[in-house]
């Protein structure tokens, strides 16, 4: 069986390394970088960048999202993504597994988690560089986080940072509302970390109730739990593998 695994802003394909050593038999992985990513960098700036962009730069990488079954897994910006993979194509996916799929957009307007999380939005746009990326990653970690990171990392991030505004953009204006999730036919595990920002969590509990084949599992972790807490999280989406 393939899996496609699609990782979260501001990381690369490598981020998958744990969950692909962990594939039983029979499983094959493969983990493309998204457009400004690890070796994929090259990005240029436009106002309507959506999801469906990304997806079409998964398949000129050779993927074919119409092609299945697969797998899709997905973290973050990547779980988002995948929810869009499914929706054009339900026929090709088999299953999701999704680690906090930051799909903005089905955040009811004026809801307080919406407000927070457009607030950080807005704040990166009056920004430079530097500061948004730090913005970011002080966010969906901890503050101080980015500070107490190696310069290169810094400066790596610093250079994607516009690719992240883009995927915010994307994220808050994907043109599909909470209902449309409502047809997907597969099944979908989702996991929420109980440290997580509100963002992101509630985005996780309104998918799970929209989605009528959804289960929702609470980790003992923060958003970047695939990353920074791998060896509890990595066995919870290995586990969540059709069988």
């Amino acid at each position: 069986m393939r899996c496609i695994a699609l990782h979260s802003s501001q990381s690369h394909g490598g981020q998958w390394r744990s969950f692909a050593k962990g594939l039983p038999a029979g499983f094959s992985l493969e983990a493309p970088n998204l457009i400004g990513y690890g070796a994929n960098q090259t990005f240029t700036p436009t106002p309507d960048f959506r999801l469906s962009h990304e997806l079409a730069a998964i398949e000129r990488q050779g993927l074919t999202p119409s092609q299945g079954p697969v797998v899709l897994v997905g973290h973050s910006y990547g779980g988002a993504l995948a929810l869009h993979w499914a929706r054009r194509f339900p026929e090709a996916v088999q299953a999701l597994i999704l680690y906090e799929p930051v799909a903005f957009h089905v955040l009811p307007e004026g809801h307080v988690a919406r407000t927070e999380i457009t607030a950080v939005a807005d704040a990166m746009e009056s920004m430079t560089d530097q500061q948004a990326c730090q913005h970011f990653v002080d966010y969906w970690n901890t503050p101080g986080y980015f500070a107490a990171l190696p310069k290169a990392a810094q400066q790596l991030m610093v250079q994607q940072q516009p690719k992240v505004s883009a995927d915010f953009d994307a994220l808050l204006n994907e043109p599909a509302s909470l209902d449309a999730y409502a047809n997907l036919p597969m099944p979908v595990h989702l996991f929420k970390g109980t440290q997580s920002p509100l963002s992101s969590r509630t985005v996780a509990q309104l998918l799970a109730e929209a989605i009528p084949k959804a289960n929702l599992t609470r980790v003992e972790a923060g958003h970047m739990g695939p990353l920074t807490d791998a060896r509890r999280v990595t066995p919870l989406l290995l586990n969540a593998l059709p069988g």
